[in-house]
């Protein structure tokens, strides 16, 4: 009897750990972020930087563009998934139609990674020399403790 307990609760016990790492799922947002969300990111960054009133309405602006835009890159995202689930269904995969769905998303990543890029430079021009600092030294920071979940 003894021997079952244990059983029971070491298996237990492993089911629990391996839950509670799944529900730890940082950055995780299967809905996309919200206004609290964006609101909630801006504010620590904004607290972290000490960023000046003028600083922070540009921060603001481009993280609302960063996620609007976001917003419409997976507007489609259903009817692209039910385009994938087409094509597994056929009897036969044609290379170029593949090459083409690639092809696509690439360029929309891009078109993403380019606006993203040049909103950040545009808001890197603003920081002072302390802000940039407190920025690098904190993912230094984040760097040499492993930790692989962002910036909390």
């Amino acid at each position: 009897m003894k021997k079952t307990t244990v059983m029971i609760v070491s298996t237990l016990s492993v089911l629990f750990l391996i839950g509670g790492v799944a529900a730890c799922k940082h950055g995780h947002h299967p809905g996309g972020f919200d206004e609290f969300d964006l609101a909630a990111v801006t504010n620590r960054i904004a607290s972290r930087l000490d960023l000046t009133e003028s600083q922070t309405a540009d921060l603001e602006q481009i993280a609302g563009e960063i996620a609007e835009k976001a917003k419409a890159m997976h507007a489609d995202h259903a009817s692209r998934r039910q385009e994938i689930v087409g094509l597994i269904r056929q009897d036969t995969v044609d290379r170029d139609v593949v090459d083409g769905m690639i092809d696509d998303k690439l360029a929309r990543v891009r078109e993403m990674a380019d606006f993203v890029a040049e909103r950040l430079i545009a808001f890197h021009a603003t920081l002072t020399p302390e802000q940039r600092e407190k920025i690098a030294a904190r993912i230094e920071d984040r760097l040499s403790s492993g930790c692989r979940f962002g910036w909390r």
